[in-house]
């Protein structure tokens, strides 16, 4: 009852931080990774769930995966019994914060930190996840933790060090960043060893070696096939952008903690801090991941993404409840940071909303909903997603299951889907995306037959619409005409009310006079090209742009509709890349005489930036005739 009482400040912390993420471990439904790793637990043999499940069908360390399997013979494949180890996983990380807090910088610290810990967006979400983020921060503290006693404790035990070497090990079968992460903190602190526990220290790494030599050729293979090529290296600011991330994205939250910051200087307490040596290798343990990380990303593969620093940030929030430790009302702060967090992230970040990981349940419900209402036969379904098991993992519970005739759509699909819709009579269309980047022409490709959109629902980094060739539509979607241009009118541009208030006239117009084109061939390539800029669309990050071209084109022919733009009288740039969008029109054109050309507007377009919209003759060779063109500009409902 003493022990009770005297830690029900913590005791408080944890159960909170453990309600919450179990609360939400059966609300959401699984992400796209989670369903990944579900569907890879198929195998029913070892060795097919090593060589398939885990070297060829995933780029992860096999612990995570394999510890899944097992369990799925306990707690089933549902998200209410598979997510519970991770769940708990993460509670017991709050604790680990708090007792390093208290072992190597005081009560108060440990108590800031596990508080931030528990109550944080960020990590709440990493710990409802089935994947090897929350064993990752647990194995990374659980090594954090027998490490420091090894380097600062005089009463260190070679229980420590053999503690140490099998958590190594554990937090490098779960995650590769969590293997770079421990080996970064055993090198870091080799700077503060002493010698009567230098063996120790060796001896486990040498375990941690030696335990994980079995996944070596499993690792081989990871590193030959070129690991996360997918991700994108990391911007100069990136660690500002995590940080913001990792706290609520709330200024509000933000705010309070740099007054409360500013005020402990003002309002200094007293709190003795245990071990300075200790603070500053929580400083290393963070920044310096994050700098290797980040070098590593731009000498070699990309691998810095969000969830990969929750195994180093519980060594950030450390020093910030290191500093305000010397807050002279602890217990005042402790319960306004408290209240402020946990508002900011069940309220601000909408903790318990249907926002986060529909993806696939919910979509699930619409598409065998759509299927009984109008038939699976008379719906045509085209839907961009990894896997189609993995919405049939949901349409499965619901006693039905989805025929996809598209999945997996890459960005060149278009076309092909086009020339199928042209041969199908199905009278209605499914179309849609889950967690895969969908351009909009997929949708227009779709509404070219299928004009009229009878429901829709979007959800996070998801959307499903039920189009069909017969109206009335319940459903419209906004346009306005930018521009139009046919050739062979005083003026060739023609502009609607929308207004764009330029006077262009394409530079190299020459219409043929007697039937009323624009001719590209050998001597004129390019054109006609339309300036605009892009602050005359109203919200213009919410919007997606039409290009329709009508032409005719010689056999063999080759035309191209492409936008590019200008910052300043400067070429307008990406990444370090010039900026450049474009399409080949001429198979559409080959088909029906009409093509189209559809973009998003990209979020590092600004205002006064200067996009043009323009069309190449790719075979200078042959003779293309265009007859009109119109750009539209569409409230983008799609993604």
């Amino acid at each position: 009852m003493k022990f009770a009482k005297r830690n029900i400040d913590i005791i408080i912390i944890l159960i909170v931080g453990f309600a919450l993420r179990f609360s939400i471990s059966f609300t959401h439904s699984y992400s796209n990774d989670e369903l990944s790793a579900i569907n890879r637990l198929q195998f029913t043999s070892f060795s097919e769930l090593i060589d398939q499940g885990v070297m060829k069908g995933d780029m992860h360390p096999a612990g995570i995966q394999v510890f899944m399997k097992a369990w799925s013979y306990v707690g089933g494949v549902n998200e209410i019994g598979m997510r519970f180890p991770f769940v708990l996983c993460g509670t017991a990380s709050i604790l680990l914060v708090f007792l390093i807090g208290l072992r190597w910088v005081n009560r108060s610290a440990g108590l800031i930190a596990a508080a931030l810990l528990a109550l944080l967006y960020f990590p709440i979400m990493n710990s409802e996840f089935a994947r090897p983020y929350s064993p990752g921060l647990l194995f990374s503290l659980l090594s954090a933790f027998f490490y420091l006693r090894l380097l600062f404790s005089s009463t260190a035990k070679w229980r420590d060090a053999i503690l140490l070497g099998v958590s190594m090990a554990a937090a490098m079968y779960t995650h590769y960043f969590a293997f770079m992460f421990i080996v970064w903190l055993g090198v870091s602190g080799l700077v503060f060893v002493k010698k009567t526990n230098i063996w120790m220290i060796i001896s486990a790494g040498i375990l941690a070696i030696i335990l994980f030599v079995p996944h070596i050729e499993i690792t081989q293979y990871h590193l030959g096939v070129g690991g996360l090529q997918w991700l994108a290296p990391p911007d100069a600011d990136w660690l500002v952008q995590f940080l913001f991330h990792a706290f609520n994205e709330s200024w509000w939250l933000i705010s309070f903690l740099a007054a409360a910051i500013f005020l402990t200087f003002v309002l200094n307490g007293e709190a003795v801090v245990q071990n300075k040596k200790a603070v500053l290798l929580f400083c290393i343990w963070f920044f310096g991941i994050y700098m290797v990380g980040h070098i590593f990303s731009e000498m070699s593969t990309p691998v810095l993404k969000f969830p990969v620093m929750l195994f180093a940030m519980p060594f950030f929030l450390l020093l910030i409840g290191g500093i305000l430790s010397k807050f002279r009302f602890q217990n005042s702060l402790l319960a306004v940071l408290m209240l402020l967090t946990a508002l900011s992230t069940i309220r601000g970040k909408a903790l318990f909303g249907n926002m986060h990981y529909e993806l696939f349940r919910e979509v699930a419900v619409d598409l065998v909903k759509w299927n009984e209402q109008y038939g699976a036969d008379n719906v045509y379904t085209v839907y961009n997603l990894n896997n189609p098991n993995y919405m049939n993992f949901y349409a499965e519970q619901l006693g039905d299951a989805v025929d996809f005739d598209w999945d997996v759509l890459e960005f060149g699909d278009a076309f092909a889907v086009r020339e199928d819709l042209i041969q199908r009579n199905e009278p209605f269309c499914v179309v849609g995306y889950s967690a895969r980047l969908t351009l909009p022409q997929v949708f227009e490709t779709c509404k070219e037959f299928y004009p009229f959109i009878l429901d829709y629902k979007k959800y996070n980094n998801s959307a499903v619409f039920l189009l069909s060739k017969k109206g009335p539509a319940l459903h419209g979607q906004n346009r306005a005409l930018l521009t139009q241009f046919r050739p062979g009118l005083p003026n060739s541009w023609t502009y609607n009310p929308f207004k764009i208030n330029l006077d262009t006239i394409p530079t190299n117009f020459y219409p043929d006079t007697l039937s009323h084109v624009y001719l590209l061939d050998s001597q004129n390539i390019y054109g006609p090209d339309f300036e605009f800029r892009i602050g005359e669309i109203e919200n213009h990050l919410s919007k997606y742009i039409k290009v329709e071209v009508q032409a005719e084109i010689e056999a063999g022919g080759q035309l191209t509709a492409a936008v590019s733009g200008t910052r300043d009288g400067q070429q307008l740039m990406n990444r370090d890349e010039v900026f450049w969008l474009g399409t080949d029109l001429e198979r559409m054109i080959e088909t029906t005489g009409t093509s189209y050309f559809t973009f998003s507007i990209p979020a590092f377009i600004e205002p006064d930036d200067i996009l043009k919209i323009s069309c190449w003759n790719r075979d200078g060779n042959k003779i293309i005739k265009i007859r009109s063109i119109k750009v539209w500009v569409y409230d983008n409902i799609w993604n």
